[in-house]
């Protein structure tokens, strides 16, 4: 165990960042720690972080006793259900998991993958909604606009002519728009239903 603990050491890299406060050093339950670590799919390496954030306030982190709690919280993090969870959040595959442990953990990473492509997929769909609602409340304010510039008296025939113009132009574009958006809006609904499908099939082979 101790020549584990020496590699494990000497492998640690050399970014540092404050982890624990004062009050976190002197309280430390280091197997705690380290199963928090483990279950939060952090590499032993962290370890060193906490030993030089500790360093000031005098305290040296136990570390059988965080490699034991850490072993615990990889076991707990490198599931196939929290692969799948990880991957539908977006985020990228952990390296922490090995052996069996990875192979479960891949298996719900690719199936949680595939939800998270759907996912976006909705999500584009709603931004482009979101783009096409701004620009028609843009487009219906420079319309309001244009309607009272109509109605003054001081404008040539020419001007009036071209607000017309600008008027019919606005008009037209709202409602195709309008069209547009509802559209957009059916599909959204189809692609969520969709989702709420292949979720239950995806984790039905988890």
């Amino acid at each position: 165990m101790i020549k584990r603990s020496l590699v494990v050491l000497l492998s640690i890299g050399l970014v540092s960042c404050a982890t624990l406060d004062q009050e976190g050093c002197l309280t430390a339950d280091w197997q705690l720690i380290g199963f928090n670590d483990g279950v939060a799919g952090r590499a032993a390496k962290r370890l060193e972080q906490h030993r030089d954030a500790c360093a000031e306030y005098g305290v040296v982190p136990q570390i059988e006793a965080y490699l034991q709690g850490h072993d615990r919280g990889v076991i707990r993090y490198c599931t196939a259900m929290n692969g799948y969870a990880v991957a539908r959040s977006g985020a990228s595959f952990n390296a922490v998991c090995r052996g069996d442990r990875r192979s479960a953990f891949a298996q719900g990473f690719r199936l949680g993958s595939e939800a998270y492509q759907q996912i976006e997929r909705i999500a584009e769909i709603k931004r482009e909604i979101s783009d096409l609602q701004a620009q028609q409340r843009e487009d219906k304010r420079l319309l309001h606009n244009q309607r009272e510039q109509l109605m003054a008296q001081h404008l040539t025939q020419d001007q009036r002519s071209f607000l017309r113009h600008e008027i019919r132009q606005l008009e037209m574009n709202i409602r195709l728009r309008t069209v547009a958006t509802r559209q957009l809006e059916q599909i959204h609904n189809v692609e969520a239903r969709y989702l709420m499908t292949l979720e239950t099939d995806l984790r039905s082979q988890l």
